[in-house]
């Protein structure tokens, strides 16, 4: 993301809280999460840690993009950092 206002920022920081309570949940170091850090092998997520990841933001955002998006438009894959922070980021906006 090249412009980022406060409510993307305020979503990244939400996402990476998760990421880093997972890290600390499942004993592995903290890396770091530059918007480019592929999710799967930067990051070192696996589809299990990236469900917990999911059900933490579910709790902090109050949505789930994947079950909300059920019956819309087909979305690109999520691989990275940003990629996550976008989608939570276009599912909040289209609630507001």
């Amino acid at each position: 993301m090249t412009s980022i206002d406060g409510a993307t920022r305020d979503i990244a920081a939400e996402v990476r809280e998760a990421i880093l309570a997972v890290y600390r949940d499942t004993a592995r170091p903290p890396r770091e999460t530059p918007g480019s850090a592929l999710l799967g092998s930067d990051l070192g997520l696996d589809s299990l840690d990236l469900a917990q990841i999911i059900v933490l933001l579910e709790r902090s955002l109050g949505v789930d993009p994947f079950r909300d998006a059920r019956g819309s438009a087909p979305r690109p894959p999520i691989r990275t950092f940003d990629h996550l922070v976008a989608l939570y980021a276009a599912t909040l906006a289209a609630r507001s």
